[in-house]
């Protein structure tokens, strides 16, 4: 329940003050929240809509903001609610989400059927926040620095004023100085500054140093899945941005995809900001800004040989475990009628019906955007990838792992063929990146032998000329527990 006049106040607080909110009483599955602080988010996805429609905008909705401890039974405390901003799909923001979360940490997103003063308003994306919530269930802790890598204020980033010009959120060095980026970065407090300049400058400086302040193999799972996808308006896109930065206790970045409503295509500006054609789009290719100084973490880091190996090894899994078995597209049409009904009843819905039936097959026009259809886009993308000389090499195969723990060491053996180099990859906390340690042939099996302290979990990193493994496949997301150890 919202004041009469509430969309008025809303767009007055938008504009004047973005941080502040209107008090109203929420009714979710049955269950109230009273005084929840309310405001209108988004940046293109407000302001082009409002150019459009007087309705139907994106909310973000904080149950917490006045009564302490008020959350959903999951103990989330803010509901993201978008708008179908550029999707007659409605489904980009949950499909995109549901192949991130199989390989990265992501959150979850479902949808939401909203009403204002008892009025439907529409099927709106729910999209988890990024926040301590989410780290202490990714991460087991809310330690640590997190930083939105997202301009939080366009203007700021258009002004500059006595700074060398910057390239949104994309980790390109600039200067010493914190204020030099505060309109690219919003972070949680001062100190945060330090540990992302020091990760910009080890990228610009000293990438073979990287992994002691980057967590290297979920950023290259980030930079696949945004290529794999077509997720242009992301880190690898024109804006370079919808990422965060969480730099753990030691100082060690981990990446997080956020903002997903303009993937498989959305947006189709390359990061020169071209305009690309939808067979640009079916055919972009996976060393996209590979060579780009103006996008450091994919440049710098695919220039490292092993790198690059291990970043195709992860395309290929996605490519394997999304695209070339048709899972993609039958979770895109099991979405798709799970909401049919709702998007017929929603009519302040920025598209007509028509389009949401055509979504997947046929691009949508409306004056200068044209959004192509996810099928229409990802069905010759898998066939044009299957073709690519790039993604058939032939890595090491990686049959076998296992550990052994002493009352000081645990030995870990794996057997590996056609190998030329084999890492033991281990942590002893999730909150952690894995280090990396090679190891050496006994007999028919590869050893490592590792302070019992200082591993939990663990996983297989192997490498020939060609390409590279792991053992499991979505490491390191995916990752074997120590034998009897506590996880």
């Amino acid at each position: 329940m919202l004041y009469p006049d509430w969309d008025r106040q809303l767009d007055s607080l938008k504009v004047n003050d973005p941080d502040t909110r209107l008090v109203a009483h929420l009714k979710l599955n049955g269950t109230r929240f009273d005084s929840v602080g309310v405001r209108y988010k988004g940046n293109s996805s407000y302001y082009k809509s409002r150019e459009e429609t007087y309705k139907k905008l994106p909310f973000n909705i904080k149950l917490n903001y006045i009564v302490d401890g008020q959350r959903l039974e999951t103990r989330q405390t803010n509901l993201k609610l978008s708008n179908g901003f550029l999707d007659p799909s409605f489904i980009r923001d949950p499909l995109g989400y549901s192949v991130v979360r199989q390989y990265m940490p992501a959150p979850e997103c479902n949808f939401t059927r909203l009403y204002i003063n008892n009025a439907y308003w529409g099927l709106y994306a729910n999209a988890e926040s990024i926040d301590g919530k989410f780290l202490r269930k990714h991460f087991k802790t809310d330690k640590g620095h997190l930083i939105k890598c997202d301009p939080a204020d366009w203007k700021k980033v258009r002004s500059q004023n006595g700074c060398p010009k910057g390239e949104n959120a994309s980790l390109n060095y600039l200067n010493d100085n914190p204020s030099c980026y505060a309109a690219f970065y919003e972070v949680d407090e001062i100190e945060a500054w330090k540990p992302l300049l020091k990760l910009i400058k080890t990228l610009k400086d000293n990438p073979n140093n990287i992994e002691s302040v980057l967590n290297v193999d979920q950023t290259l799972w980030m930079l696949a899945i945004n290529n794999v996808l077509v997720n242009l308006d992301s880190y690898n896109g024109s804006l370079s941005h919808n990422y965060y930065l969480w730099f753990d206790t030691t100082g060690v970045a981990h990446p997080l995809i956020w903002d997903l409503n303009l993937c498989f295509g959305g947006w189709r500006r390359d990061a020169a900001f071209k305009v690309m054609e939808n067979d640009a789009l079916i055919q972009y290719h996976p060393l996209a800004e590979s060579t780009n100084p103006k996008r450091p973490l994919i440049a710098q880091l695919l220039k490292i040989p092993l790198y690059r190996k291990l970043y195709l090894t992860h395309y290929n899994t996605i490519v394997s475990e999304q695209l070339s078995n048709g899972a993609l597209l039958k979770r895109a049409e099991t979405l798709k009628r799970e909401i049919d009904t709702w998007v017929q009843k929603d009519s302040l819905k920025l598209y007509p019906y028509d389009a949401f039936q055509r979504s997947l097959t046929t691009t949508f026009t409306n004056g200068q955007d044209r959004i192509i259809g996810i099928q229409e886009l990802m069905e010759p993308r898998a066939k044009w990838l299957a073709q690519l000389e790039l993604l058939q090499k032939k890595g090491p195969e990686i049959s076998q792992a296992t550990d052994m723990l002493s009352d000081s060491t645990c030995t870990v053996r794996a057997r590996v063929q056609q190998a030329q180099s084999v890492w033991l990859c281990y942590r002893n906390a999730p909150e952690f990146s894995f280090k990396r340690m090679p190891m050496t042939l006994q007999g028919d099996v590869y050893e490592a032998v590792v302070p019992r302290n200082n591993i939990l979990h663990y996983y297989i990193l192997a490498e020939n000329a060609e390409a590279a493994a792991t053992l499991p496949e979505r490491a390191s997301f995916a990752y074997n527990t120590v034998s009897g150890a506590s996880n």
